[in-house]
């Protein structure tokens, strides 16, 4: 009832409390540059470096205190369609917020974009964007976490050469559903992706009656009854209908039907959930 008519408001699970004052996770300090978007934060314990061939990295100058806000991704908010039209190497220093929400990294590059990956990692989320030391880091140790608390897509996956004990070989996508990664990474997880390690323990086909009812209110509330039905079916019993239609649906083209609520694209995701029914 109190926000205003075209402006941007974020979720309070993005704001933490600095000690006066309440701060966006995604950039500090908390204001917007002119072009709208929040700003990148790496400690002044840590600097950024040309490390070739590997690129960029972030390394402790100070003793970094287990605990220590090491670094916030800051960048532009964007869903999954409008993130693909920018370039690759800008989509590497991206982070994934929610099932179809990146924060796009600057157009060029910045110290809080250069925290690279590891098997092993160093540092983990404290929430959506901000990175916290997990033990106490040494001088001249590179700063890193492990992409699969923070990445469920495809959008940066590359061979891992981390070197530790516990290299996975390949960083992708889907390594946020090992069970060794959970067990290792509870309470380390973005919010989103904890959400969908939870949803994936309630996951379940739908019923001969969850069949029913979705084919008896099809015709008069195709959308309502499809939620009803892509909630049982992803585990998500409060998703909103662009996130189950981003679960369910990798492909962009149809997940922007679905959106704009083409029939026969409701039509066949019905026939498909109908299908998959259990007896």
């Amino acid at each position: 009832e109190t926000m205003l008519p075209n402006q941007r408001y974020l979720p309070i699970s993005w704001l933490h409390h600095s000690g006066r004052s309440w701060c966006c996770v995604l950039g500090r300090p908390c204001r917007s540059r002119p072009e709208g978007r929040m700003r990148n934060y790496l400690s002044p314990l840590a600097e950024a470096r040309d490390i070739p061939p590997k690129g960029f990295g972030s390394f402790a100058v100070d003793p970094i205190p287990m605990g220590t806000v090491v670094a916030t991704f800051g960048g532009t908010i964007l869903n999954r369609i409008d993130f693909e039209t920018y370039p690759l190497e800008q989509r590497s220093r991206s982070i994934q917020i929610d099932v179809n929400q990146f924060v796009l990294g600057p157009e060029l590059r910045e110290p809080g974009d250069s925290i690279n990956h590891s098997c092993s990692p160093n540092c983990q989320l404290r929430n959506a964007t901000q990175l916290i030391a997990m033990r106490d880091i040494a001088v001249g140790e590179e700063l890193t976490y492990d992409y699969a608390t923070s990445d469920t897509s495809d959008y940066d996956e590359f061979d891992c050469a981390c070197g530790s004990d516990n290299c996975r070989g390949r960083v992708s996508g889907n390594d946020w559903t090992l069970p060794d990664l959970q067990n290792r990474y509870q309470n380390m997880f973005s919010p989103y992706v904890q959400r969908k390690i939870q949803a994936a323990q309630l996951v379940r086909a739908l019923t001969k009656r969850d069949a029913e009812h979705l084919i008896n209110n099809f015709d008069d509330n195709p959308h309502q009854a499809l939620v009803h039905a892509l909630r049982i079916v992803t585990g998500m019993p409060n998703a909103s209908w662009k996130t189950l239609v981003a679960q369910v649906s990798p492909d962009l083209e149809h997940r922007e039907l679905l959106y704009g609520a083409d029939q026969s694209s409701l039509d066949k995701l019905a026939q498909q959930l109908n299908e998959r029914r259990t007896l």
